[in-house]
């Protein structure tokens, strides 16, 4: 899809910082600013590099200073909100912004055009910017460039008092560094690069950070200047930046921008699905994949630009991200790199960089992991990866059968019961000081659902390889688990499934948790239950962009998640709309559709179709082309959270796939 936004996007520099963008470099590296060309948020950056994949990320050019000058006068290209200071309002010379899986913008200023374009180059810490210059009638023209420098960390403030370990130092006539203690940005450009006395410019003022209740300004250093004069109609400058030499030739950036392109149509063009919005959603999944320098392999990076990448979030993306797009090697290797560290049948939820042992609290992410296995197996074919695997999933199931850290076991009923205290053990994990808003202590009801099917995976895996006993043993078991299921989990006066069996009054809140009980390889309800489930989820949690995850009837419910850390963690959960369980919904209201004959068919057919439709909507709110995280639980209308989020576009690429084979 080519995003295409003008003037009225932009009436206001407020305005314009509505909306960003996202460009990924494969190695958890990123490009993110605005549709303005600023900063919204302290984490958004022109060149944010990974100094280690995925997760060691330092912002080293924050963004760019750019000016025009025009027969004599200048004008600022560059849009950015400052504190305390006049604003930057490039944005009023902007004709229009595109996003074609790269961004361009489109400047009119005294009879000039200028057009720049961003690429990042794949599996490199390298970001170019190309502007064309169109002179026009006027007669002296050229263009300021100054890299807005901050060779930091990742959410680290840049000290003013480090400006003085700055250097910057030419190596040819078309290369220089700019260095401070170990860390040197390589850059190349066409354009002459002049030494300017150290300028520690700011606050600029981030708006979004301010609304979440994050640290709101940031400070940057102005030390040189890439100018360029248009002698030609029509003349180019470029500049080139990365952790390693880079070179800067005339074709450099139409080559980088090929190589772009290229890259993007085979994204399209080896995926699963064959819609425009399933082909977009294809190459957008591509941001999230990752390589892991610790592990050596790949991973699924959570969300932009906050997350890193976990255990449970990989399992739940993982099959949109990477079965759907047909990056079959890609998800072995994933599956391998987990398959390393299961410990005592549980998967690691974090893996820390350093010497840090990885986390293991996730009661689903083991058993989320048995069930992608055998929906990896399903869709690429590749039978042979069964016996690999099979000694892997073994004890996972025999350790929460016996019981395993985090109080995780399963009781006399089959049912898995897990968590106590303090402990934060499925998706719903927040925590606020010494408070959980959401324990869900006890027994969920998606991991029964999850341990249910998985189960039935290790019969049918026993099966196949020819351990005739164990399967047996795991039918059993399974059959066992489903007889609970069923007697403790309905809620007759909701017609729906309880959340939770805790004892306590969480047990009857409505939430989003139940579809996945009708959306796992192997399920339990009958056909009216599930049509009862559906129905409940449509009627009171449903949103074209995600689902509640609590009923706006529950006393407890939060309508807005914005202000302060522990004002939005109390909403996190308790109704906040979610993006990825809406293509579980989806995908379970398809699946009814396609296996049960019922009066309604033709409605619910409309339903879901109406409800791609709206997705194609949404992805040209806030980042262009992505799913955000979240949004607000009452009327969604702005994204809220990560910008944007692996599983998001995992699930609800997912249900694109479902939808077209309906």
């Amino acid at each position: 899809m080519k995003f295409e936004f003008n003037k009225t996007s932009w009436t206001t520099l407020e305005e314009g910082e509505k909306n960003c963008y996202l460009i990924a470099n494969g190695l958890g590296g990123y490009n993110s600013m605005n549709l303005v060309g600023g900063l919204t948020r302290g984490d958004q950056a022109f060149f944010m590099s990974a100094k280690k994949a995925p997760n060691v990320r330092w912002n080293m050019v924050t963004g760019l200073l750019e000016t025009l000058t025009v027969d004599g006068k200048e004008y600022a290209l560059t849009s950015q909100r400052m504190q305390g200071k006049e604003d930057l309002e490039g944005f009023r010379y902007l004709e229009s912004f595109t996003f074609d899986n790269y961004p361009q913008w489109v400047y009119k200023v005294a009879g000039v055009t200028v057009t720049k374009t961003i690429v990042m180059v794949q599996g490199e810490n390298t970001v170019a910017v190309n502007y064309e210059i169109e002179k026009g009638n006027a007669k002296e023209v050229s263009l300021s460039v100054k890299p807005m420098l901050r060779v930091t960390a990742k959410n680290t403030a840049f000290d003013a008092e480090d400006a003085v370990k700055f250097a910057v130092k030419a190596t040819s006539d078309t290369q220089y560094t700019v260095s401070k203690a170990a860390d040197t940005i390589y850059a190349a450009t066409n354009g002459t690069v002049t030494e300017t006395k150290p300028e520690v410019f700011g606050p600029l003022y981030f708006s979004q950070d301010e609304r979440d209740g994050r640290d709101e300004t940031g400070l940057v250093l102005l030390n040189h200047e890439i100018m360029l004069t248009a002698e030609q109609e029509k003349t180019l400058l470029t500049c080139v930046f990365g952790t390693k030499p880079v070179a800067c030739s005339e074709t450099y950036f139409a080559k980088a921008l090929q190589n772009h392109k290229t890259y993007v149509n085979n994204l399209m063009n080896n995926s699963k699905v064959t819609s425009e919005l399933g082909r977009q959603l294809s190459v957008s999944a591509d941001a999230y994949v990752s390589e892991r320098e610790s592990t050596g392999g790949k991973t699924i990076l959570a969300g932009f630009p906050f997350f890193e990448d976990w255990g449970r979030d990989t399992m739940i993306a993982l099959p949109g991200i990477t079965m759907v797009t047909g990056r079959f090697e890609e998800c072995k290797s994933i599956l391998r790199t987990f398959a390393k560290y299961v410990h005592k049948g549980l998967l690691p939820n974090l893996f820390p960089e350093g010497d840090c042992n990885p986390m293991y609290n996730s009661v689903d992410a083991p058993l989320l992991f048995i069930n992608t296995a055998y929906e990896y197996i399903k869709f690429s074919g590749d039978d042979a990866f069964t016996e690999e695997i099979f000694p892997v999933l073994e004890p996972i199931v025999e350790n929460y059968k016996n019981g395993t850290d985090f109080h995780i076991k399963m009781d006399t009923d089959g049912l898995i019961s897990a968590g106590a205290d303090l402990e934060q053990l499925t998706w719903m994990d927040v925590r606020v000081g010494d408070h959980l808003p959401t324990p869900r202590h006890g027994k969920p009801a998606e991991i029964n659902a999850y341990w249910y099917s998985g189960l039935k995976v290790m019969e049918e895996f026993a099966t196949k390889l020819g351990k005739e006993t164990q399967a047996k043993e795991y039918a059993a078991l399974a059959e066992k688990v489903k007889e609970s299921f069923l007697k403790k989990f309905w809620n007759e006066e909701e017609n729906c499934l309880k959340d939770v069996l805790s004892g306590n009054g969480e047990e009857n809140q409505i939430r989003c948790n139940q579809i996945w009980v009708l959306t796992q390889p192997f399920t339990m309800l009958p056909a009216e239950k599930e049509k009862q489930v559906i129905e409940k989820v449509r009627e009171e949690l449903y949103t074209t962009i995600g689902l509640r995850t609590l009923s706006p009837k529950d006393p407890a419910f939060h309508d807005i998640y914005i202000g302060p850390m522990q004002q939005r963690d109390r909403a996190y959960h308790q109704g906040t709309t979610w993006a990825f369980p809406l293509g579980a919904y989806y995908r379970a209201a398809l699946r009814f559709i396609r296996e049960q004959e019922f009066a309604e068919k033709a409605e619910w057919k409309q339903h879901v179709t109406d409800g791609m439709k709206a997705l194609e909507g949404w992805l040209t709110e806030g980042c262009v082309a992505q799913i955000a995280e979240i949004y607000d639980g009452g009327t969604p209308t702005v994204s809220r959270g990560c910008y944007a989020q692996a599983w998001s576009v995992g699930e609800l690429l997912r249900a694109v796939y479902e939808f077209e084979r309906l």
